[in-house]
């Protein structure tokens, strides 16, 4: 961190999360609590150097609701990590209501990380192909990090926009990875998508309206955009059209990208940035926008 001249990290599970075991859910919320507890203690060991998400053991909406509070009164947690689905469970399914009524009366922050797409009725082990090809046809030739994560990604905030659940917790803020995935490209297609077509018969989700002007200006309101990965070529550039340098933030993928990756992804920022941002707005994606937003 020196090296690099990162002053704070924040650090949370990534995929697959700590929910492993589709039928063993006193195993999940073992899982979830030692993770908790130990990223716990590293911020509290090195309170001015680490921050922490904690992880929720979904989709069990009960123990949630029980690892909220801990983490929160006594863990410390700056936020949450929740994954893209959980099990088949997306960001705007009704049966997260208590979750987020819970999340939305602390003021949470939610840091969303993909993992890879799962229907419902998808078979129940998390690892082994015949899993893997059923819930995305292209999962036997690529890694999921390839092409999967960004589009489970923006599937899940598509969610969360369309079921109106962003609205409806206006407390919750909520950070997206990777410059958003693949959601620039889809923003406005998808709103204008679900108003022309309405709900469809049978789901379980409301389909409210939105103008591009108004989710826009919900999004400005509640979400932030790390610039982890690959982002600098096209995705900022996109994102840039609806959102300034206060929604952006830093982001390494470090350890899953290696720390001669994350440097070299740093350099395409620093070639980039400025091409769109004064220097006291580069200072807000790389510092002050997390400073502002979690607290410091």
């Amino acid at each position: 961190m020196a090296a690099n001249n990162i002053e704070k990290s924040y650090v949370s599970c990534s995929s697959p999360g700590t929910n492993l075991y589709p039928n063993d859910t006193a195993t999940n919320i073992q899982i979830t609590r030692e993770f908790n507890n130990y990223t716990s203690d590293l911020k509290q060991q090195y309170p001015d150097k680490f921050g922490f998400f904690a992880s929720l053991p979904l989709p069990d909406i009960d123990a949630a609701l029980l690892e909220i509070d801990r983490a929160l009164d006594e863990l410390n947690a700056d936020g949450f990590v929740l994954l893209s689905n959980h099990w088949g469970l997306y960001h705007g399914d009704p049966k997260l209501a208590p979750v987020y009524e819970k999340l939305n009366e602390r003021n949470s922050v939610i840091f969303i990380h993909p993992t890879i797409p799962c229907p419902k009725n998808a078979p129940g082990e998390i690892t082994g192909t015949p899993r893997l090809d059923y819930v995305a046809p292209l999962m036997w030739a690529y890694q999921a990090p390839v092409i999967e994560f960004f589009f489970d990604a923006a599937r899940t905030v598509s969610d969360l926009i369309l079921t109106g659940t962003v609205q409806d917790y206006a407390n919750v803020k909520w950070i997206i990875p990777h410059c958003g995935g693949v959601l620039p490209a889809v923003f406005e297609r998808f709103l204008r998508t679900s108003s022309l077509l309405g709900p469809k018969v049978g789901s379980d989700r409301p389909a409210v309206p939105y103008t591009l002007a108004n989710a826009t200006a919900l999004l400005e309101k509640q979400f932030w955009f790390d610039l982890a990965g690959f982002s600098m070529s096209s995705q900022i550039w996109s994102m840039s059209r609806f959102w300034g340098a206060n929604k952006f933030l830093y982001g390494s993928d470090f350890a899953f990208t290696a720390a001669a990756g994350a440097i070299g992804l740093t350099g395409a920022m620093n070639e980039t940035l400025p091409q769109l941002y004064n220097d006291t707005e580069i200072g807000w994606i790389f510092k002050g926008n997390a400073v502002s937003l979690l607290g410091g």
